[in-house]
């Protein structure tokens, strides 16, 4: 007889009778024995029985071995050749078939010289002698004989074209895609012919139960067909055979029990990272409804957000559908595969089916309960993380809802907000169309309300960050009094004066704003900040500047002749391509009262608050300059920023 392990089933498929398959051990137990004795003539080995800790004891086992015993070991990569050692006949084979061991076997030992087996072994050769005992023209039984030796052996080697690399399997292709699955291919992926079908391609053990199973399917039809026999012997041999694909059955349910828990936990790990990202994706989204980048958009944009969270409502809708139809699919899946199990027949045949009912308990596996009660449990387990996933659906749902509901609300806050924060930021939304827009800054006052000192101080503050330029168009300057040593507009315009806080005075007639402003823009490389000054009665120097001007600053000191000036001013302004700030004085009652007073919108102008402080008017009698003071200078940043 020739043995085999690993490469068992080619071995027994190639040379039938004079065939037998084993294990590891047993080989390594009867090498030492003559071959008289043990009826072993040779061994074909493949590199899974080489390897671990059995091929240490095998390689062993070589040195100990009874000269009369063959080896031969059979490999298909060049780095296995040397995992043999010994005496031992070593072949490379291209791809292991029954046919290429048959030939491989005998290119080295006579084939004719190999007896069959005639000994009675514990094995599914014993059984096959057994029925051949009772002259029946049976198939082959390879397959069954096969399978009976995986069942019996202590361990299963598969054979060597297993170490191909076979494609991922179901679960792990559902677990790679992750969140980037979809629930089509989810539902897909539990049905009962998807998951039956990966597990034949995948596991080589349950394609073999298959065939076991198939072949006493023969073997039962072709008993009960068999006219030679009795009665009895047909009942004695088809309850033999029963009970033998019973057990296979019951192996075989084991295994797809198997399956489906694997199938079903990656499905429910895939929509759970599928879920929680888009639930994250649309949680952002909303988000954007509220941030602050949003307050300075148009109507247009609102609406058009608006409109995305509708289309996020539905998007959740859809998702919750999904996973109760991921639940569907499951739960129809295990249903029908419990079904399944519990009709299962001795037979595909219903007189016999029939025939057998009173002993049918005796062909049905015995694991069916327990299979199925694991198949239950799993549904319900993964029933309760899918119930999980949908509350977090449901619970964002609900927040859109809301929020939808309250949509009308949110736009009319939102446009309030919008034109209250561009009241004090008004800067930004102002379009810069010439290039010395960004640096003019023009301060608006009526005389003796602290115009001069205003705009002086903040001049000075200024020129902490930057050159600065202060031009008093006024006519009646008071510069002088704040220790400041001003030029003329003249002596401005003929020479290029340069200096970190240069102070202009004249006056300017209505008809040559463009020559100074076109002469101005020559400075910017030099003043980043231009400041001009004028009385609230030059109305028409006001309108000509303020093309050209990126705010302008009306003053008040909050005394009933300076708030009616300033009305005045403020009403006759027109231009709208200017942020327009209001400069309270200490003011005595509440500012955004005053600005009620001044006829000023609150949501298109921004309120710039200052004390009256004591140190400036000190400074206007010392002839000291106020931004000196760090005190002041910390005042009308804070005011101003």
């Amino acid at each position: 007889m020739i043995f085999g392990a690993s490469l068992g089933p080619f071995v027994k498929k190639a040379l039938i009778d004079k065939a037998f398959q084993t294990n590891v051990s047993k080989i390594i137990e009867t090498m030492p024995h003559a071959p008289e004795a043990t009826n072993m003539d040779a061994v074909v080995l493949g590199p899974k029985d080489v390897r671990g800790a059995s091929g240490a004891a095998l390689n062993e086992a070589m040195r100990t071995k009874h000269p009369a015993v063959r080896v031969i070991y059979l490999y298909q990569k060049e780095k296995e050749r040397d995992l043999m050692s010994g005496d031992a006949a070593k072949l490379e084979l291209g791809r292991v078939t029954p046919e290429s061991v048959l030939q491989a076997v005998a290119s080295v030992i006579e084939l004719a010289a190999i007896g069959s087996d005639g000994r009675i072994l514990e094995s599914a050769d014993a059984k096959a002698r057994e029925r051949e005992a009772l002259e029946l023209r049976e198939p082959p039984l390879v397959a069954v004989e096969t399978a009976a030796a995986i069942a019996e052996e202590e361990t299963f080697v598969a054979p060597m074209e297993e170490e191909r690399e076979l494609p991922k399997s179901l679960e792990q292709r559902l677990l790679e895609m992750g969140q980037f699955a979809d629930f089509h291919f989810f539902k897909q992926a539990l049905s009962k012919d998807e998951v039956l079908s990966d597990l034949l391609h995948q596991n080589t053990q349950y394609a073999e139960l298959i065939k076991v199973l198939e072949a006493l399917d023969m073997q039962i039809a072709h008993v009960f067909k068999d006219v030679s026999l009795t009665v009895e012997e047909r009942f004695a041999l088809v309850k033999q055979i029963g009970m033998e694909r019973a057990s296979y059955s019951g192996l075989g349910n084991q295994m797809l029990a198997d399956k489906f828990g694997a199938v079903m936990d990656a499905v429910v790990r895939s929509a759970e990272a599928t879920v929680d990202a888009r639930i994250e994706r649309i949680r952002e989204a909303l988000g954007v409804v509220s941030s602050v980048k949003l307050l300075y958009e148009d109507q247009a944009r609102l609406d058009e957000l608006i409109e995305k969270r509708l289309g996020m409502q539905a998007d959740l809708m859809e998702l919750s559908k999904d996973i109760i139809e991921i639940y569907m699919a499951m739960d129809r899946s295990i249903t029908d595969l419990v079904a399944q199990m519990d009709e299962e027949h001795p037979y595909n045949n219903d007189y016999f089916n029939e025939v057998m009912k009173p002993i049918r308990a005796m062909f049905v596996p015995q694991n069916i309960a327990t299979v199925t009660s694991r198949l239950l449990g799993d549904l319900q387990r993964n029933r309760v993380t899918l119930s999980i996933i949908e509350d977090k659906v449901k619970k964002l749902l609900t927040l859109v809802f809301r929020l939808c509901e309250e949509d009308a609300t949110i736009i009319d806050y939102q446009q309030r907000l919008i034109k209250l924060l561009r009241a004090q930021r008004l800067e930004e939304i102002v379009v810069v169309d010439n290039l010395i827009k960004h640096s003019l800054r023009i301060f608006v006052g009526a005389p003796d309300t602290g115009r001069t000192a205003t705009a002086l101080t903040w001049s000075g503050a200024l020129a902490r960050r930057h050159n600065a330029l202060l031009l008093d168009l006024t006519g009646s300057s008071k510069l002088g009094q704040y220790g400041v040593e001003s030029v003329s507009l003249d002596e401005l315009l003929a020479h290029r004066l340069e200096r970190p806080l240069l102070c202009v005075e004249g006056s300017l007639e209505p008809e040559r704003v463009e020559e100074v402003v076109a002469e101005l823009k020559t400075r910017l490389n030099y003043y980043a900040y231009l400041n001009v000054l004028i009385d609230s009665s030059q109305l028409e120097l006001l309108e000509r500047l303020a093309a050209s001007a990126l705010s302008v600053h009306f003053i008040t000191d909050c005394s009933p002749r300076s708030i009616a000036v300033t009305k005045e001013t403020l009403e006759s302004f027109r231009e709208d391509n200017i942020a327009r700030k209001v400069v309270l004085i200490d003011p005595p009652i509440e500012p955004i009262q005053m600005l009620s007073e001044l006829g000023a919108d609150p949501l298109l102008t921004k309120l710039i608050i200052l004390p009256r402080m004591q140190h400036i008017r000190i400074c206007s009698l010392s002839r000291k300059h106020p931004f000196d003071s760090r005190e002041v200078v910390e005042v009308f940043e804070e005011a101003f920023r």
